[in-house]
């Protein structure tokens, strides 16, 4: 068009076309480079663009690192009223000291306190997330450990427990689906359990004590509703029962029915003695026991009535 109007201009309607054709020719020639600088514009553009959605994108994920660390801290204003006494506390103590120096004046030492108190640690929580730690008696001192079931929350395995104060533990019991089933007691401060205690259902079920300290169980009790029901003890602390006590469960206290006792310490009873209402009304012996009876130079606190007395091996 440019061609057009110049020849024209010149030499009328010939110049005109004249104009036309060179104008095509220049516009041929020169149409690459203006494509390529519209190109060239294109792209700049489409990279500005790229860039920008770069920095949007990293700036999302900034804020979400944010507050992912909002969600860990808690509330920066908190932490930072937290902080405010801290500093000033810090403060009051750096010109306490400040002034101290400044009037040289020498305060006396202070005597460290050995109380029981100060020296215990202080019951914080047990790294270990499956473990609770308690001071029970209030004394300072960790006194409780509960231990969890990693797989079930809240659901007791286990307790260890300081019952006398004396910062060892003496008491051990175990459960099962969160329900007493075992309890293991040290009442003679050996370090062991001498006491064992089973549960059913929450409710005392059997007992054993090693009364003397050997190692072997000297007493074993059977119960029944929570009650007695049969009491097994080792008189002479051969490592064997010699003496079995039975009782009516069905009744409060302990009501004795029979008692059963092995005299020369082979396994096997040889005397029998039956009760009503608590008072001794029959005794039986074998022939055996009535053998061993008559050569000890002490009866029994007991007295053997001849027309009470059966043979059950005669």
């Amino acid at each position: 068009m440019d061609g057009v109007a110049m020849g024209g201009s010149i030499a009328g309607p010939y110049g005109a076309a004249a104009g036309l054709v060179l104008g095509a020719f220049y516009g041929l020639a020169t149409a690459d480079s203006h494509y390529q600088q519209i190109n060239a514009q294109i792209q700049t553009e489409q990279a500005k663009d790229k860039e920008l959605e770069a920095q949007i994108e990293h700036e999302i994920e900034r804020q979400r690192e944010l507050e992912a660390q909002l969600s860990k801290t808690g509330n920066p204003l908190e932490t930072k009223k937290r902080e405010e006494p801290q500093i000033a506390q810090r403060d009051t103590r750096e010109t306490k000291s400040e002034t101290r120096v400044d009037n040289k004046k020498e305060e006396p030492a202070t005597v460290a306190s050995l109380s029981k108190k100060d020296l215990a640690p202080n019951p914080a929580h047990s790294p270990f997330k499956n473990v609770e730690v308690k001071d029970a008696n209030g004394d300072g001192i960790p006194d409780l450990w509960i231990y969890y079931n990693p797989l079930k929350p809240g659901e007791i395995i286990r307790q260890e427990e300081d019952t006398d104060g004396d910062a060892r533990v003496d008491t051990w019991s175990y459960f099962n689906n969160g329900k007493l089933v075992r309890r293991e007691v040290d009442t003679k401060k050996t370090g062991r359990a001498d006491t064992v205690y089973a549960y059913d259902n929450e409710r005392m079920a059997r007992e054993e004590r090693d009364e003397n300290g050997d190692g072997q169980t000297s007493f074993r009790a059977y119960y029944q509703n929570g009650r007695p029901a049969k009491v097994e003890k080792d008189l002479n602390n051969d490592g064997k029962m010699d003496l079995w006590i039975y009782y009516d469960a069905t009744k409060d206290g302990e009501v004795v029915l029979r008692e059963e006792r092995d005299l020369n310490e082979d396994g096997g009873v040889d005397l029998w003695s039956y009760y009503e209402e608590g008072r001794l009304v029959r005794r039986d012996v074998s022939a055996v026991g009535l053998e061993i009876l008559s050569k000890q130079e002490e009866i029994p606190s007991f007295r053997v009535d001849p027309q009470a007395i059966r043979h059950p091996d005669s």
